[in-house]
């Protein structure tokens, strides 16, 4: 049976990335573990992490306050599957009628495929590799 064993990480789209890195970092205590950018378009990320969660945050010159037409909040989640093979999850999710609109993509010792939920958050589905002595 396929089933998720832990929440890996939550990524977050951000208007003020210095506003919110102060909220996570400073106000909260979340240790912050890594910044980039900006980038040529003016985006930043950042990575904070609470106890072995990470929260991934990115900002864009053109991300507005959440309203109905240009919600700012979630990016996507990530679970870590329990399964003996992406293959395996492949099919568990071709046999529910679940698209895979990225992947698989293999990094950092994992394996990810991205899926919709049902109100369009994407969701990445990770397989850890065995590491190997």
């Amino acid at each position: 049976m396929i089933r998720p064993k832990a929440l890996d990480h939550l990524a977050l789209k951000v208007t003020d990335m210095d506003k919110t890195l102060h909220f996570y970092h400073q106000v909260l205590g979340l240790e912050l573990l890594r910044t980039s950018g900006p980038n040529a378009e003016g985006g930043r990320s950042a990575v904070v992490q609470a106890g072995g969660q990470k929260i991934d945050m990115f900002y864009r010159p053109d991300f507005v306050s959440a309203d109905k037409e240009n919600p700012v909040g979630m990016d996507h989640l990530c679970l870590i599957m329990d399964t003996a093979s992406v293959d395996d999850l492949v099919a568990h999710l071709s046999q529910s009628n679940v698209e895979i609109f990225w992947g698989p993509v293999e990094r950092h010792g994992s394996t990810s495929v991205y899926v919709y939920d049902p109100d369009g958050v994407h969701v990445e589905l990770r397989l850890e590799r065995e590491k190997t002595a």
